[in-house]
Formats: C-alpha cells, sequence, structure tokens
C-alpha cells in the first residue's frame, strides 16, 4: 500500500483532525477555519504579540480559498486564544530556493531599502524541493495558554488541514534555531531539518537570522495522521 495516495487515507486523516479537535474543546477551546485573510490580520494586529507574518498579508499576496487558509481558536469567553496560517504555491517550474529569491525580496529587502541584504546561499535542499508546496507559519498561541501542549496539538491541526484540502508534495516552515534544537519541530510532525534556511547576508530589523528549514512530505504527513488516528482507538 502506498503511503500517500489520498484514497487510502482521507478517513485517516479526518479521524486525525476529529481526534485533535475533540482534544482541544476539552481545553475549553472552539476552533475556526477561513480564507478571509482581512479578518485575519486584524485578528492578529490584535493579539498580545501583534504577530502577523508578510507571507499572509494581502499587501504582498492575493490570498484566497483555493491558495490559502487560517485557523482560529477561541476561549470560552470569546477571546482569541490562537492563530495560524497556511499557503500553497505550485513549484512545478523551479525549486523553493528560487521562489525565495522572488518573494522574499518584494516582501522584505525592496519595502526595508537599506542595508537589507538576501543571498543565495540557502539551504541546499531548499534547491531540491519542487511541485506543490505549502508554508504553514504565523503560529501564535497567547502566553497564559503556553506550555500545555496546545502548540503541538494546533499545528498538527493546520498541517492535516492542508494535507487534506491540497494533497502537497511538501509543507515546510522557517524555525528559529532554538526551538528547532529543542526538538519542537520534531513534536508537531516535521521530518527534516537543515540548520540554514533563507541566507540573510543583512536580515531586515525585524527577521532572525538564525532560520531552520523544516519540511515534511506528504507520506510523512499520512504517517503523522495514522499515529495521531491510532491513538484515538486506544
Amino acid at each position: 500500500m502506498v503511503l500517500d495516495t489520498l484514497d487510502t487515507s482521507t478517513l485517516v486523516i479526518a479521524d486525525a483532525l476529529g481526534r485533535l479537535t475533540g482534544e482541544l474543546r476539552g481545553f475549553g477551546l472552539t476552533i475556526e477555519e477561513s480564507a478571509d485573510f482581512r479578518v485575519f490580520e486584524a485578528a492578529a494586529l490584535a493579539s498580545e504579540d501583534r504577530y502577523l507574518m508578510e507571507d499572509f498579508s494581502a499587501r504582498f499576496f492575493d490570498l484566497h480559498a483555493g491558495n490559502a487558509f487560517w485557523i482560529g481558536v477561541k476561549d470560552a469567553a470569546g477571546g482569541i486564544a490562537s492563530l495560524q496560517a497556511a499557503k500553497m504555491d505550485e513549484l512545478r517550474d523551479r525549486p523553493l530556493a528560487a521562489f525565495w529569491q522572488q518573494q522574499q525580496r518584494r516582501i522584505f529587502v525592496d519595502p526595508a531599502g537599506g542595508d537589507t541584504r538576501l543571498g543565495e546561499f540557502h539551504a541546499a535542499e531548499a534547491f531540491e524541493l519542487r511541485g506543490r508546496i505549502v508554508y504553514h507559519g504565523n503560529l501564535w498561541l497567547r502566553r497564559d495558554l503556553r506550555g500545555r501542549g496546545l502548540a503541538e496539538k494546533l499545528t498538527q491541526m493546520g498541517f492535516l488541514v492542508a494535507l487534506l484540502k491540497w494533497q502537497p508534495d511538501w509543507l515546510y516552515g522557517l524555525m528559529a534555531e532554538a526551538n528547532a534544537l529543542k526538538g519542537f519541530g520534531l513534536r508537531v510532525g516535521y521530518r527534516r531539518f537543515a540548520p540554514r534556511g533563507t541566507h540573510w547576508i543583512v536580515p531586515p530589523a525585524h527577521i532572525r537570522p538564525d532560520d531552520w528549514l523544516v519540511w515534511s512530505s506528504r507520506a510523512d504527513l499520512v504517517t503523522l495522521a495514522r499515529g495521531l488516528s491510532a491513538q484515538s482507538t486506544e
């Protein structure tokens, strides 16, 4: 049996998502999915960290239901407790690194001006990744809810929603080195790691130059779903 064929895994993914949803509801949380990124931007800028990544801003990208979604989590009082987003790009004619050379310059270098400089020596694996590629990011969890394992469950939910929607060849993120070394990427479901993500010669003031490229294949994500689904029947 081939692990990454959707026809054998749809119910498994749905079951895993149901398990995660049930666990989050056990914390008194409700989950909503949307493709309206005007609402997402307003929610992100109203959060305690005011955390909005340029990758999910309508100023730079046309984000719609066909290529992006976001997940919001509310507490029992209706307050925003968590946000995350994902977007899909068709990169069949070029690798991820070439896409970065265009995208990162457009959203970080040109608007910033000054001495900001993007290099070319990105993670070697970024020059190999092609196809239907999903970027997952802008994960934010309210401070009073951290340390309970919720970030892992929420991230896994985002991964599996992306898998069910788009059946991507790859799903990736850019993770601060400290988080990668603590094993957060492995806990949430990333299975491949490269110590250098994007190569910044002079990064923008708000961008850390120590990011890692973290990613998983479609088969990795199906395996994650199978593991979560199996736990739900124990």
